[in-house]
């Protein structure tokens, strides 16, 4: 009979984790749907007469196209590239054209009336397909210093041309996800996941917190080698939340830099806003620090609490997950019975445990 007690380590579930991450990703209907569409106006505008394009024509941008989406893909960032010539265009003008050039889009998709709305904005015109419930932000850009330098593109408030480099931060952050061993991509679909589930209002802009998760594992300060998921996020939230204790504490919104061009991507962001962020920040480091600190026999309260995390739609109890914890737990053994008949790894924090002999059968998969 055993009652040693062993060094407790984390507890950090990540048959759980690599079961939400599978939830949350996008649907193969709305991967297809952000492939086709984007295509069939790609080939429009080639086409088109009144909006000028050159080589190579457009990219996707975005979440989808740098593979950090979530759930149903409703809306792609689509960059199209306009043939200024050799003079410098108007901002504002480029955005007019190309929203009335957007005008013969519905016809030339087969679509009729309300089938699609244009909206102008800010830097793009928006182009909405209620029959697949998608949007797309069409956002002209000027190649002026060519295709591997930062693009320009309209911004209609300020009307001038402001530099963005979309193409630039993409392969920048397939290098980062490689450099991580492939942990950074995942990682910016969880904090984006929280958002969604934690902040029904103000919420932060998606970018932003890509930028962000970008930022602190570019600069070491959230770490990988050797950690889960549950650590590894739960590292990410602690630090977010000490680097911007001193804005909250001085009443003043901290700025979030462009991964590539580094000027402040939150420039907008409102105190209120910020405030509700870091509110929600300082409840789920306490929930998921509390889940660490579970022992292998307290399994329930830590799922438990990752659910008030992520909630329970997406951070499921499947009986898979569990036959696949046990499984790891026993293969690192010993095996411990207790006597309520439950198996753990780890001599409980209250009772006695009576060690299992050896065996190699574990029960059935299904």
């Amino acid at each position: 009979m055993s009652t040693t007690r062993a060094a407790r380590s984390a507890l950090t579930l990540p048959h759980h984790f690599d079961e939400l991450l599978s939830n949350i990703e996008p649907p193969k209907h709305r991967r297809d749907a952000a492939a086709e569409i984007p295509a069939k106006v790609r080939a429009f505008l080639e086409g088109a007469v009144g909006f000028p394009t050159e080589d190579p024509h457009s990219r996707l941008t975005g979440s989808y196209a740098r593979h950090t989406a979530i759930h149903a893909i409703k809306d792609v960032d689509f960059v199209v590239f306009y043939d200024a010539g050799d003079a410098e265009p108007d901002a504002e003008q480029v955005l007019e054209d190309l929203y009335d050039v957007l005008q013969g889009l519905p016809e030339a998709l087969g679509h009729v009336g309300s089938a699609q709305i244009l909206r102008r904005q800010r830097r793009s015109v928006h182009v909405q397909f209620d029959d697949e419930d998608f949007h797309l932000d069409v956002v002209p850009a000027w190649l002026r210093d060519g295709i591997d330098k930062p693009l320009l593109v309209p911004d209609r408030e300020w009307s001038r041309w402001v530099a963005s480099d979309p193409l630039g931060y993409g392969g920048a952050l397939s290098k980062l996800n490689a450099a991580k061993g492939e942990k950074a991509v995942p990682l910016i679909k969880l904090f984006k996941y929280w958002r969604t589930v934690q902040m029904q209002r103000r919420r932060p802009k998606s970018y932003w917190l890509e930028a962000i998760v970008y930022r602190y594992l570019l600069k070491g300060w959230v770490t990988t080698d050797g950690k889960g998921y549950a650590e590894l996020f739960t590292g990410l939230l602690r630090s977010i939340h000490d680097r911007f204790q001193p804005a909250l504490d001085g009443e003043w919104v901290p700025e979030i830099p462009d991964p590539m061009l580094n000027h402040n991507v939150a420039f907008n962001w409102e105190w209120a806003a910020f405030k509700s962020f870091m509110t929600r920040l300082d409840e789920s480091i306490g929930w998921a620090e509390r889940a660490l600190a579970k022992s292998n026999d307290e399994m329930d309260d830590a799922i438990a609490l990752w659910q008030k995390v992520f909630g329970e739609e997406f951070f499921t109890d499947s009986a898979t997950a569990r036959k696949l914890q046990l499984a790891e737990w026993i293969g690192k053994g010993p095996v411990l019975v207790m006597g309520t008949g439950q198996v753990v790894n780890r001599p409980p924090a209250t009772g006695r445990a009576v060690e299992s002999r050896p065996h190699r059968f574990y029960g059935d998969a299904s």
